[in-house]
């Protein structure tokens, strides 16, 4: 769900790119802040920043991420698409710069097209239909990363909807940011996968026995055809939940 490549191990250079994503999260924060303000004539925290009792929220998103990654890892273990290695020295710099690398684009991002893209449309069109739209966009955005194709192009779509998914009944960004960001440094750093066609440093090294639409390829977990499954099955269940929870 980035865009920008981290070279494995070359801390120098998570170090420029994690500043120079700090540089755009700050410029497409204060976009957003004088849009709201001046062109909308609201606050730039009613686009779904509100923290008070989101705590749950943000446990909840970031605690999906982390399941989805650990089935979609394992199933491919066990389907033998793909062998584990672990690193027995780990690079806390890498660590923790890949963390903060992640965090400034899962913010960044759920604000410009959950927050304000989103929530512009759902003032306009029906709340699914916002949905597509917004996710279409989502998906445009990564259509030059390396590796790009047909499944990996879907599944950029249907992660913009299960980000979009709650936001589109509560009006809220903590459930995606946290989601975004626990599934981009699971995927990557932690369990090794490419991260929308780009490779960082992990703690897990990742073999791939053959590269396929099962198990994504070059590109990563989003390119693989489990990922698919994984964000139908979350995008279902999350919306039953919440057209239920309206019904009550």
């Amino acid at each position: 769900m980035n865009q920008l490549h981290i070279l494995p191990y070359e801390i120098g250079n998570l170090d420029t790119l994690t500043l120079d994503r700090l540089f755009q999260f700050i410029g497409t924060l204060l976009a957003i802040f004088i849009f709201t303000k001046f062109v909308d004539k609201t606050s730039f925290i009613s686009i779904g920043l509100h923290l008070k009792h989101r705590t749950i929220d943000i446990i909840a998103g970031f605690f999906l991420g982390i399941l989805i990654m650990v089935i979609g890892c394992f199933s491919l273990f066990y389907l033998h698409e793909i062998e584990l290695n672990y690193n027995t020295h780990i690079n806390k710099s890498a660590i923790a710069y890949s963390f903060i690398f992640y965090t400034f684009v899962a913010f960044m991002e759920e604000v410009l097209c959950r927050g304000y893209v989103l929530g512009q449309l759902l003032n306009v069109y029906d709340k699914y239909l916002s949905l597509i739209i917004t996710s279409i966009f989502f998906a445009a955005l990564h259509m030059f990363n390396p590796n790009i194709g047909t499944i990996p192009l879907l599944n950029l779509f249907l992660a913009g909807v299960l980000l979009g998914i709650t936001y589109i009944h509560t009006k809220n960004l903590w459930f995606p940011i946290a989601l975004h960001l626990s599934w981009n440094f699971f995927q990557g750093p932690i369990f090794g996968f490419g991260v929308s066609g780009f490779s960082s440093y992990s703690i897990v090294e990742q073999v791939r026995t053959k590269d396929n639409y099962i198990n994504g390829g070059h590109f990563g977990f989003e390119g693989s055809l489990l990922g698919s499954l994984l964000m139908l099955i979350s995008i279902f269940i999350i919306d039953w939940y919440y057209r239920r929870k309206t019904v009550r």
